[in-house]
């Protein structure tokens, strides 16, 4: 029988995550028909053998490293769900965030795209799981630092859909892919995560094709997921992969013209937040000083600015 959801995992060194993340998944999954595959990313760590302790998912040892982009892909094609639920392994499932996501997707079959709500672990919500579409003023915001220097204000900071607590379900352009569900149908239409992307942007990628295409995707509030953000990279080397993946984007997806300009945007906002980090006087959006991370970001550019 066809099952309802396939859970695709890919992993990469995540040992000290994978146990908790198939614990709490096989209990989510018991009230449904799912199957859960794990793609390894050659990891050098015991990821495989504590995924494999668990004789009810089927692991793939890749033999190298390809990325989430790709990764996914293969999981993709291997799997028969109605439903595909992209997780990243450092996640929690809620007890009742799959019967939960199943539930509106019956309910909205027009969305195709659901994201759950994600939360760390000490309870703040993640409102990257859900954003706003990256645009030409999204960009200058960033480049001018009005998206952290008053971040969450309407006008300011669109991306992070300002005055919207993620306490409701709703149609929104972006969703995480960290923890992201799409059916057999548009997978097949969108023909998957883009490869080009090897890690960061492949989910807003999807979704803006998506949207494109006519779904809707939407966040579903009532489906809860703990995710220990970031723990797969360290601070400055996540935000050299976070704008090669924003880089790509723009150049995908957007005209000539208008990816220049975004690119430009995108170095101007580093360059900022850069000088200021060395000053210490440019906090992120909770309050905390990122340190050497954006210095680091300004440092390595020409990694990232032409993409992926």
């Amino acid at each position: 029988m066809t099952p309802d959801v396939s859970v695709l995992i890919v992993t990469y060194n995540s040992g000290p995550h994978i146990e908790a993340c198939l614990t709490a998944l096989e209990e989510a999954l018991l009230r449904v028909r799912g199957e859960i595959l794990v793609y390894d990313n050659a990891s050098k760590d015991d990821t495989v053998a504590r995924a494999r302790s668990f004789p009810s998912v089927r692991v793939v040892e890749g033999c190298d490293n390809l990325g989430f982009a790709a990764a996914c892909n293969r999981l993709g094609a291997l799997s028969s769900g109605r439903y595909l639920w992209f997780l990243n392994p450092d996640t929690r499932v809620d007890s009742r965030a799959v019967d939960e996501l199943l539930r509106v997707a019956s309910q909205h079959p027009q969305a195709h795209l659901f994201g759950a709500k994600t939360i760390t672990p000490d309870g703040r919500t993640v409102t990257a799981s859900a954003q706003g579409e990256m645009s030409i003023w999204s960009l200058t915001c960033f480049a001018s630092g009005l998206s952290t220097i008053l971040a969450g204000r309407r006008g300011a900071d669109p991306e992070s859909l300002p005055g919207w607590d993620r306490t409701t379900t709703r149609h929104v352009p972006m969703l995480s892919g960290g923890a992201l569900m799409i059916s057999r149908h548009a997978w097949a239409r969108l023909g998957g995560f883009d490869e080009r992307y090897f890690m960061y942007a492949e989910d807003a990628d999807l979704c803006a094709r998506a949207c494109r295409e006519g779904f809707k995707p939407l966040y579903v509030a009532s489906a809860v997921v703990e995710h220990e953000v970031g723990a797969s990279s360290s601070a400055g080397g996540k935000l050299v992969l976070l704008h090669r993946g924003k880089v790509t984007y723009v150049r995908t997806l957007w005209s000539p013209l208008r990816a220049w300009v975004g690119t430009r945007l995108l170095i101007v906002g580093v360059a900022l937040r850069s000088a200021a980090a060395r000053l210490g006087v440019f906090p992120d959006r909770h309050g905390r000083s990122l340190g050497d991370a954006w210095t680091e970001a300004w440092r390595r550019r020409t990694e990232w600015r032409r993409g992926w």
